[in-house]
């Protein structure tokens, strides 16, 4: 556990982050090197954007993997620590 933390690594990377219901926690345009922090009190988080593969995203400072390895229109997508962790736990090697 601990805070969420999204990172732009590239200019011109829009973000909106809200809550299940449509609180809007934050909305911008990020450029490379801007940080936005999950609230930790934040209801079911979730993200729109269009390049999540310029996001990097740490949860108490441990990198997790990106939420997709190239540019794609993502809506609705959860973020709170316990999703972005399951993700990686479901993303293992193929058993082909």
């Amino acid at each position: 556990s601990g805070d969420v933390v999204f990172t732009a690594i590239e200019d011109g990377v829009w973000v909106r982050f809200y809550e299940r219901g449509g609180e809007r926690l934050y909305e911008a345009q990020m450029e490379s090197g801007e940080s936005f922090t999950v609230p930790a009190g934040a209801q079911e988080p979730l993200i729109n954007t269009g390049r999540p593969d310029a996001l990097a995203i740490t949860i108490g400072g441990r990198e997790v993997p990106p939420l997709a390895e190239g540019p794609q229109t993502m809506g609705g997508e959860p973020v709170s620590a316990r999703a972005l962790l399951a993700r990686g736990e479901n993303e293992g090697p193929s058993a082909n």
